[in-house]
């Protein structure tokens, strides 16, 4: 007689991160709070809590232990592991989020901020608690000549 199968698990996305490769040259560690108006140039990787306002040109990794709180603008792509807005089982209308980029929500992210982006990617078990909108760019209608 033959075992009975093993059932298969069920297959798991894989998100890679290099922080040499995603250009993230700024960091804030587990533990630290940052608040206020903000701009960072290039990456940043967000272990610990960030709150306020400003732009990060580049990349945003909010790390498993990290927070982001209220209103900013990321040039590039956002990666959430850890809190896109208030730690609670509501939406936080506090936080407003625009990403020019592709949003990728892991399986530990929770976001319960307003999100705006070009792109989502929600992996299974992650967390879109508050509204979010797609970014359309405008398309440019050509410019004619008038003086022809």
């Amino acid at each position: 007689m033959n075992a009975p199968a093993t059932p298969t698990p069920p297959a798991q996305d894989t998100l890679l991160l290099d922080p040499v490769a995603l250009n993230i040259v700024n960091r804030i560690a587990e533990g630290t709070v940052l608040e206020g108006t903000l701009n960072f140039k290039g990456g940043l990787l967000l272990q610990g809590t960030l709150r306020g306002e400003g732009e990060i040109a580049g990349r945003l990794v909010i790390w498993h232990t990290g927070q982001l709180q209220g209103r900013f603008r990321i040039l590039g792509d956002l990666i959430v592991l850890g809190h896109l807005g208030g730690v609670t089982d509501d939406t936080d209308p506090g936080t407003v989020v625009e990403c020019q980029g592709t949003v990728q929500v892991a399986s530990t992210g929770v976001c319960t901020g307003s999100l705006s982006a070009a792109r989502l990617r929600l992996y299974d078990g992650g967390v879109l608690q508050g509204p979010f909108r797609t970014l359309r760019h405008e398309r440019q209608l050509p410019v004619l000549d008038t003086m022809a």
